[in-house]
């Protein structure tokens, strides 16, 4: 006979999940509670599934936390999604910077993507939506946008 752990899993242990709509909308909040001031007026928009993308003004170029719920994993990382060619700008900038980025974030990969998209992300375990993912993920996110902001601001600049 199954146990209650066995059928709920987590559930049973007292982690409440959250729904994807009230995950990511306490990331935005927590967002806004943490990052400096001067980064806390940011847009953001829910993908299609499980992920928010949140910009400066260039929505090309956003920050995005995406739960791959399959491997049980939360992605954080800064896309470049606008134009092949600006996006491999954008790779060749942030490659020549990976030593100092990772004196931050050291678990940050730097890769070419999908559809002629790159990212500069990583993944931390989040099996489900609950508070501690809620917690690791904007902490993260946070350490995301005040070390990278900076940097996309000097790209999009040039």
């Amino acid at each position: 006979m199954s146990s209650l752990r066995d059928i709920f899993g987590s559930l049973a242990t007292g982690a409440v999940v959250l729904s994807p709509g009230d995950f990511f909308a306490g990331l935005r909040t927590r967002l806004r509670a943490t990052l400096p001031p001067n980064l806390r007026k940011f847009n953001s928009a829910r993908g299609r599934g499980r992920l928010v993308k949140i910009h400066y003004g260039n929505p090309d170029f956003h920050y995005e936390a995406w739960h791959h719920t399959g491997a049980g994993r939360l992605e954080i990382g800064l896309h470049f999604e606008g134009m092949p060619e600006r996006n491999t700008q954008a790779f060749d900038f942030f490659r020549t910077r990976m030593i100092e980025i990772k004196a931050s974030l050291p678990r940050a990969e730097l890769e070419p993507w999908d559809r002629g998209w790159t990212r500069l992300y990583e993944t931390v375990p989040a099996a489900q939506l609950d508070e501690a993912a809620l917690g690791r993920g904007s902490e993260l996110m946070a350490g995301y946008i005040t070390t990278l902001q900076p940097l996309l601001d000097n790209f999009l600049k040039d």
